[in-house]
């Protein structure tokens, strides 16, 4: 994600300095979001045994982790503004606002693609501030930022489906089963095609 808006901000001629300030702060909210991800589902990892995590294979410690969760977070506010200003800082911090709720609230709901969704439709305004562009984004462009943000979801959940249904946790792709949510990961795609060609062209 860190890469994927930096690059957006440099093809929309962001100076350079200001694109800096961009993969900073999404690289905060990245962390913090990956960090508050891992403290939250310390327990259900370790039930499953997921020796990767550094927190099940003991590397670290939940508590090892509140300082740098903290760190991202104060950092994010003041590196959302400088790069966006006041409005695109605004949608980013509100974009991993969302991101985080996803981990305390939804991620064990047929809700869970709802933050995804709500994050990506965001990100369109800030990387437009980040390079002061004078229109804000195109409802296709939102439109497909949205659809893209609940096809990354699915396509994270799907491998751990089994591992999920297993621990007795829910989220979308659980309570529609792998067929179903490849299915509906594929129709999503073929939703968002003509508006990437239409955004391109």
């Amino acid at each position: 994600m860190t890469f994927f808006l930096t690059i957006s901000a440099w093809l929309t001629s962001a100076k350079f300095l200001t694109i800096i300030f961009v993969a900073l702060a999404v690289l905060c909210g990245q962390l913090s979001v990956g960090w508050c991800n891992d403290y939250v589902d310390a327990k259900k990892d370790s039930s499953i045994s997921r020796m990767q995590k550094p927190l099940v294979n003991g590397t670290l410690d939940r508590a090892s982790l509140r300082l740098p969760i903290s760190i991202a977070l104060v950092m994010l506010l003041p590196l959302s503004i400088i790069a966006a200003g006041w409005i695109g800082g605004l949608a980013h911090i509100l974009a991993v606002t969302s991101a985080q709720s996803y981990n305390f609230l939804f991620s064990r709901t047929v809700w869970s693609w709802l933050p995804y969704a709500v994050s990506f439709s965001l990100l369109p305004l800030f990387i437009s501030q980040a390079a002061s562009l004078a229109t804000w984004p195109e409802p296709t462009t939102i439109a497909l930022f949205v659809l893209v943000g609940v096809i990354a979801h699915l396509v994270n959940a799907i491998p751990d489906i089994k591992i999920d249904a297993k621990a007795g946790i829910g989220g979308l792709a659980v309570s529609l089963g792998r067929r179903k949510s490849l299915t509906l990961t594929g129709v999503l795609a073929l939703v968002a095609l003509p508006l990437l060609v239409n955004l391109v062209t």
